[in-house]
């Protein structure tokens, strides 16, 4: 399984300054049956996108409403794709496993920072026979 960081919310905002890539961030709550399911989705897939997406976890409490205000988050569980402070994709629903997996593939192809190519060797001069 692919680490998880399991961060409080406040403290939210500051690891998504400091931390670079793509970032997963998950807004559950224990007491809810659909994050659960959720959870147990995203650690079935997560091996698969561990060198493309950090995958965090927040245990939201609905009494967090600054937290509810400034993420948006009108239903639990919410996804939220970060590209550094940026949301770039939010999932808003229960996906099965092989439904997230399509979505997270389609979300990293589309955001992910393509590797650094190496320039075509330039020509040399006319070799001269």
């Amino acid at each position: 399984m692919a680490d998880f960081k399991f961060i409080e919310a406040e403290q939210l905002d500051t690891h998504l300054v400091r931390s670079g890539g793509l970032k997963l961030v998950h807004f559950g709550s224990s007491l809810v049956t659909s994050c659960n399911f959720m959870r147990r989705s995203l650690s079935i897939i997560s091996p698969e996108f561990q060198n493309h997406l950090q995958m965090i976890e927040v245990e939201l409490q609905l009494s967090q409403v600054e937290v509810v205000q400034r993420f948006q988050v009108r239903s639990l569980p919410t996804i939220l794709i970060f590209d550094g402070v940026q949301v770039v994709e939010r999932l808003e629903r229960i996906l099965l496993p092989a439904e997230l997996r399509q979505f997270l593939q389609d979300t990293v192809s589309f955001h992910a920072v393509p590797e650094i190519l190496p320039k075509p060797e330039e020509p040399g001069p006319p070799s001269q026979i």
